[in-house]
């Protein structure tokens, strides 16, 4: 029976992430990271079409075609199967639909909460186990996959209870300590979830931002118990140097950068975490979250800013089922649980294409053919999708490492596959 052409694509996608893979990870530098991709620690079911949630939806404007465009073609090169959720127009959100008499709210923010409803709304609606919800000027390294696969495992430190049979997972043995980090490669293995290959007991994974703070430790005086692990990914070959590590060509580099080694990544809890690039919810997030703030809370700002808050316990209630007590380290309390550097970011696009229709980080700066910015470009990204669109879909060339660019330009062996600094 032959292929259909969608599984063609898809199957096509899989073959140049693989050879990309191999070619560029044979260094003894890459090793952890290789080796948890390849191994049984690794989840199967991450290098499905929706990376092991159930369902992935991409938030549109109808109006911005050019941004649907670019989605579907790069979810395509990427073997993603994606779902759409139309944006909502701020002139079509009354004030009477807004939770507790939200008339403050402005009318760019308006739309952007009801089309993030809209998304948690049909992920209940269907009683989805999860799903991964993105902005459509969301971008990502072609080797998403597998970052995802090491992510998951770095994640269930906070999501997946231990063997020991306390019901609670490693984070929570670490409260009081002063920024303590494991490096993944020392993780325990706890029982492998039953829900998602993420993890059973989580509400929301912070997949993409632009930007995010280590959490606190309560001999720091953070008053409630969350946290302060971090799981440290070492020699990750798809994390850029770290002149590279901050939101915008403007901005300042990330703590990250000097807190660890070049080419680490950090997976912990969420905190002060901003912008909604990309992040994925279990059903009970889903559910909190609708009804926090589909229903019950008067909201002022923008929906990152009130999902960070969210996340950062802002709007803890002692109400019994309002959150769990895993991850996050008290009753009632919420588990988010984000990565730094991000691994969806915004996306610049070339002639302005990447302009926000609500607002865009870099205090206005970001003009790209305005004298501001020469080119487009995604912060965070060394095999930027977007940026390797065009050389992807025409195969300029019969060799694929020809095919693929480092935005930065740290040169083929050196810097895409072996972290050059």
């Amino acid at each position: 029976m032959p292929l259909r052409p969608r599984s063609v694509a898809v199957l096509i996608a899989f073959i140049i992430t693989l050879f990309l893979w191999f070619k560029y990870s044979r260094s003894s530098s890459v090793s952890s990271w290789h080796y948890l991709v390849t191994s049984s620690k690794a989840s199967p079911e991450i290098l499905n079409a929706t990376l092991g949630f159930q369902s992935i939806f991409t938030i549109n404007l109808p109006s911005r075609t050019d941004r649907r465009d670019a989605v579907t073609l790069a979810a395509a090169l990427s073997g993603l199967d994606i779902t759409w959720i139309d944006g909502v127009a701020s002139a079509d959100v009354p004030d009477k639909v807004l939770p507790g008499g939200s008339t403050t709210m402005k009318g760019g923010n308006r739309g952007s909460w009801r089309a993030h409803m809209n998304a948690l709304q049909r992920i209940v609606e269907q009683n989805m186990t999860s799903a991964l919800i993105l902005e459509d000027d969301a971008d990502w390294d072609i080797r998403l996959k597998s970052q995802m696969q090491v992510f998951a495992h770095a994640a269930k430190a906070f999501t997946q209870p231990l063997r020991s049979g306390s019901g609670r997972p490693l984070s929570s043995k670490y409260h009081d300590h002063p920024a303590p980090s494991i490096s993944i490669t020392k993780l325990p293995s706890p029982p492998s979830p039953k829900l998602t290959p993420y993890g059973d007991t989580w509400d929301l994974l912070w997949l993409g931002h632009c930007g995010t703070s280590f959490a606190a430790s309560a001999q720091d005086g953070n008053s409630i118990p969350i946290s302060p692990l971090r799981v440290a990914i070492p020699s990750d070959p798809t994390v850029p140097p770290p002149r590279h590590l901050k939101p915008h060509p403007f901005a300042l580099t990330d703590p990250l950068a000097e807190l660890y080694p070049p080419h680490t990544r950090v997976v912990h809890l969420s905190n002060g975490t901003t912008c909604t690039q990309a992040y994925a919810v279990s059903q009970q997030g889903a559910r909190k979250l609708l009804y926090r703030f589909g229903l019950a809370e008067r909201l002022t700002k923008g929906w990152d800013l009130v999902l960070g808050d969210w996340c950062d316990r802002g709007y803890h209630s002692s109400v019994a089922g309002d959150g769990d007590s895993n991850g996050g380290g008290g009753a009632g309390l919420p588990v988010c649980v984000t990565v730094q550097p991000p691994l969806f970011s915004h996306h610049y696009g070339a002639g302005g294409g990447g302009k926000s229709d609500i607002s865009a980080p870099g205090g206005g700066f970001l003009r790209v053919g305005e004298g501001r910015l020469e080119k487009g470009m995604t912060p965070y990204v060394r095999w930027s999708v977007r940026l390797n669109m065009g050389k992807l879909v025409e195969g300029g060339s019969s060799d694929v490492e020809g095919l693929v660019v480092d935005q930065w330009g740290e040169g083929k062996e050196g810097g895409l596959g072996r972290g050059g600094s």
